[in-house]
Parts: C-alpha cells; structure tokens; sequence
C-alpha cells in the first residue's frame, strides 16, 4: 500500500511540472543543431572552445612567408594580441631531428603593451620533407590567474629543388662577356 502511495505521488507531481512548463513554453529557446557536413558528421558550433571552461583573451595568428624547403630557413610572422596586461609567448619544436630554430632565435617573447597587436618573425629550419610543427603558447595573468592559449603552427615542407645543371661550355665571348656555347652535334645515321 505504501509502495503505490509514493508512486501516486511522484506521478502528481510530475503531472504538476509538465502542466506548469507548459505555460512557460513560449520562453524556452529552441536548441540549435549543429551544422552538418558532407559525410553526414556534425562539426561543433563553438569554434572549439570548451563550452564550459574559460578561454584566455589572447588571440594569436600567425604567417608563413615563402615556400619552406629542406634546409632553407622559414621566416614566420606570429601576431599576439590581449586586452589583459603583459604577456609571455613561448616557442617550442616537438621533434628536433625533423625541425630546428634558426642560430640565434629567441624562444621567449615578452609583450609588455599586448592592447595593440604585436608581431614577431621567428625563423625555423626544416631538416626533412613533410608536415612540422613549431608550438606557440602564449599565458597572461587575469583575475581569475594565469591563463594560457596555445597553437601547432603546420610548416608543409618540400624538397629541395634540384641543383640547375649547365647545359654546354662556358667560354668567354670576343668582348670579354661569359656566354655559354651550345655546339650544335650532329646525329649519326643508323
């Protein structure tokens, strides 16, 4: 007898809160899905963010300049912005037989005035072919503590072009210019 008293109850007052939501329906916000792409997987609509833990306020982005190929140092523009106070950019490779900081590079960077958005060109050297990375962390000291924001930034590495090969003699020409001579050759019949 106890048994079906506690469930009357607990069905009254279910019967209860779905009346009263039911009133309140016009308030509620329809959930949004996320948007879907071509093989059917969902991708998140918070750009990556964790939706329930605190992201630093750095914003980081970075350039590439030119072609990276083995052996030939990488120039890369990183922009660091923050509306917090100063801020302290580290860079780090992961694989050093792979990728190297070019003799002299600074691996720590010190943004005293980071309201305004401050550049830096580092230089990489890559030691094979393929996709690297260099790792940027960036942390500031909020009001709620010391905050850090980190990206991979990919370096897709090609070969090295081929030495260019000479094609004929150099020979100095009647006024004295290097030219290259390219005698025609005869073919022989067969």
């Amino acid at each position: 007898m106890k048994r079906n008293k506690t469930f009357s109850v607990a069905l009254m007052i279910a019967a209860t809160s779905l009346v009263a939501c039911q009133g309140e329906s016009e308030s509620v916000q329809p959930v949004q899905s996320a948007p879907q792409v071509a093989d059917g997987k969902s991708v998140p609509a918070n750009d990556g963010a964790s939706p329930g833990k605190p992201m630093a306020p750095i914003s980081m982005d970075y350039e590439i300049v030119g072609n990276p190929i083995v052996g030939a140092p990488v120039m890369i523009n990183v922009n660091v912005r923050s509306g917090e106070g100063p801020v302290t950019v580290r860079y780090s490779i992961t694989d050093s037989s792979a990728l190297r900081f070019q003799q002299g590079q600074e691996e720590r960077w010190q943004i005293d005035d980071s309201r305004s958005k401050q550049s830096q060109q580092i230089a990489v050297i890559p030691q094979r072919e393929g996709r690297l990375y260099v790792n940027v962390s960036a942390e500031v000291e909020t009001p709620n503590g010391m905050m850090i924001r980190s990206i991979a930034i990919p370096i897709k590495v090609g070969a090295a072009p081929p030495a260019a090969t000479i094609n004929g003699e150099l020979k100095e020409g009647p006024d004295g210019e290097t030219v290259i001579s390219m005698p025609a050759q005869q073919s022989v019949p067969e």
